[in-house]
């Protein structure tokens, strides 16, 4: 009776496998690294791992080979059966990303391009004779040399992850060659989360006298001076006329000077200030102060230089080209 069952069974198209598993379990002390090549119907199958050129390891059997060297990236896996022979050169993939850690549901890593992928996890029970029993991930995503998917619960220490890449190619008669790989890790401790990002660079302050008009000495009495500053980011305007003569200040508002100047301090003779709360073009109005309607009351003229600092929100600080001018009554 079970004569027909065995002539059926040689009369199918050859399925030919080969695969790689890399990696460890929970319980590193047992390898579950190797090389594995089988044939259906049964026949005469050789596995070969080639390192540089030479052949660093090889099995024989009837049916299947198998082997414990495990190959580098840049091996040649090569298998060899009656009528068929085929090599790959082992790239190292599938992997997974260190976000596949204990407490996350993510599951995703690097492939090869067109290989689909599976995965999941299982618990090695120590000194069980049994094959742990495995919980598949949800695959979703296959784009490039990536995939993603992700668990239904999160994943816990003590459990080992794994992702299977595979490619089943036909070959002349009906027959196929699958070629899997397989990558297995316990479950680690997740990756700190990624710094923040640095704080952008400041913008440099700038900005320029938009419109300068002169002004005479009687119309600074009436109504004062206005001017029109740009400025790039919000920030303070200020504006200072000083008397022409004397020390003056690097900055507009600034009255502090070094004792080693014996020269006296220019005289302040009026003063301007506006905020800017965005980017753009603010007016700045100067008014006399006590000592500029003193000394400019009975003038005809008077020499003048005009001080203007930007001050940012940052605390940088511009001072603009100073004006030397001359007011007429």
């Amino acid at each position: 009776m079970t004569a027909p069952a065995v002539a059926n069974d040689r009369a199918k198209a050859p399925e030919y496998s080969l695969a790689v598993v890399e990696g460890a379990d929970t319980q590193p002390e047992d390898s579950i690294g190797h090389v594995s090549a089988s044939v259906r119907p049964e026949a005469e199958v050789t596995v070969s791992v080639t390192h540089n050129g030479l052949v660093v390891a090889q099995d024989k059997g009837k049916g299947g080979a198998w082997l414990s060297q495990v190959p580098q990236v840049g091996d040649v896996v090569t298998m060899e059966s009656p009528g068929f022979a085929t090599s790959v050169t082992y790239d190292g993939l599938p992997s997974l990303e260190p976000t596949v850690c204990a407490g996350s549901t993510n599951f995703s890593g690097q492939r090869t391009a067109g290989y689909t992928v599976e995965g999941g996890y299982y618990t090695v029970i120590p000194h069980s004779p049994y094959s742990p029993q495995r919980t598949e991930a949800q695959v979703q995503v296959l784009t490039g040399a990536s995939f993603g998917g992700d668990f239904l619960k999160p994943l816990v220490s003590g459990e080992t992850v794994y992702s299977v890449e595979s490619l089943t190619s036909p070959l002349a008669g009906g027959a196929t060659f699958t070629y899997s790989s397989e990558y297995d890790r316990p479950v680690g401790v997740c990756p700190p989360p990624p710094p923040p990002p640095p704080p952008p660079a400041p913008l440099a302050l700038a900005g320029a006298f938009a419109k300068f008009t002169g002004i005479s000495i009687a119309k600074l009495f009436r109504s004062g001076w206005s001017t029109h500053v740009t400025i790039n980011q919000p920030g303070t305007i200020v504006e200072d006329l000083y008397q022409h003569g004397g020390v003056l200040p690097a900055f507009a508002a600034t009255s502090k000077h070094g004792r080693a100047h014996r020269e006296p301090k220019a005289l302040l003779l009026a003063r301007g200030t506006a905020n800017a709360k965005a980017p753009g073009t603010v007016t700045v109005t100067l008014h006399l102060t006590s000592t500029g309607r003193r000394l400019l009351k009975h003038a005809h003229s008077a020499k003048v230089v005009l001080i203007a600092t930007l001050t940012a929100s940052s605390g940088a600080k511009l001072a603009l080209a100073r004006h030397y001018l001359t007011l007429h009554r």
